[in-house]
């Protein structure tokens, strides 16, 4: 062992060349430390560090012992998955044969691995769209035997579809059926009207026969006379107004009103219009009165 040296006639210093630094795990960094002599001869210095074992990380310096005067380096390991925070790392130097020691610290902040994460994504983003694209281009120019394969693929992870029992499409069909019945007994007399019967195309001056009978008293055929009956007019809202007969053609084409005799005697009389000709009558167990008319 060598003499004891006092510290009057040797002193030397441990400098870390910074003291904070800021990096991300997964990284290795270096950390020059300058051991300086200021008084005596140069001594080798044996330098130790402190390290976060229990975090992962590890520390050494290298070399150890260095001669004062020289530049040693302190190496520390951050593995991937380092809990973010602060670090504190401790150099402390000393020589054989004194009580003399220096030390200098760093801390090392290790930043969240999510921007780490963050940074490495925006750098595989072009790779993950070009990917995404070549994903895409089979899909559009698969050939046919690639596309069955596919939808077979996609059909077997659906499944099969099962069958309708016999039962419910009895009833599909019945309910179908029922359907069609409705929409013909509410729509059909309304086509017809539309095609023969619509009030906007009835309107304008009627001509056509008269027939009045009268049943004979003394039995056998009624006595009738048919005469000419000019003049009626029917308007767009499908009013009859005379002079002979008078009432209302509805939407479906039925007419309901009633006819004036020449002595001022009326008759209710019932009827239809169709493509363009509209028949009326009355009935009763005396008198038949038939009038039909065409448009001018």
């Amino acid at each position: 062992m060598a003499g004891f040296v006092s510290m009057s006639d040797f002193d030397f210093s441990v400098r870390l060349s910074m003291h904070s630094m800021t990096v991300k795990a997964g990284q290795t960094v270096s950390v020059p430390v300058t051991v300086g002599t200021h008084k005596g001869n140069p001594r080798q210095i044996a330098l130790t560090t402190s390290d976060w074992r229990s975090a992962g990380l590890s520390a050494v310096v290298t070399p150890s012992p260095v001669d004062s005067g020289r530049v040693a380096n302190l190496e520390i390991t951050i593995p991937p998955g380092t809990a973010p925070g602060s670090y504190l790392f401790t150099v402390r130097g000393s020589t054989e044969g004194t009580f003399k020691t220096s030390n200098d610290s760093i801390t090392v902040i290790v930043e969240p691995e999510t921007e780490e994460t963050k940074g490495d994504d925006r750098q595989d983003a072009p790779q993950n769209q070009v990917g995404r694209e070549a994903d895409v281009e089979p899909a559009v120019s698969a050939s046919p035997a690639v596309a069955k394969q596919a939808s077979l693929f996609c059909s077997a992870k659906k499944g099969a579809a099962r069958p309708v029992p016999a039962g419910q499409r009895v009833l599909l069909v019945f309910i179908m059926i029922i359907m069609v019945f409705v929409l013909v007994y509410y729509f059909w007399p309304k086509l017809g009207t539309g095609s023969g019967s619509s009030a906007s195309g009835m309107s304008g001056t009627y001509a056509g026969t008269s027939t009045f009978c009268i049943a004979s008293v003394l039995g056998g055929s009624p006595e009738c006379g048919t005469s000419a009956t000019p003049g009626i007019q029917i308007d767009s809202a499908g009013d009859v107004l005379g002079p002979v007969l008078f009432g209302k053609i509805d939407g479906n084409g039925s007419f309901d009103g009633e006819a004036r005799a020449g002595d001022g005697t009326t008759f209710p009389m019932t009827g239809t219009f169709s493509n363009g000709t509209l028949a009326v009558e009355y009935e009763s167990s005396s008198v038949t009165w038939t009038i039909t008319l065409h448009k001018q």
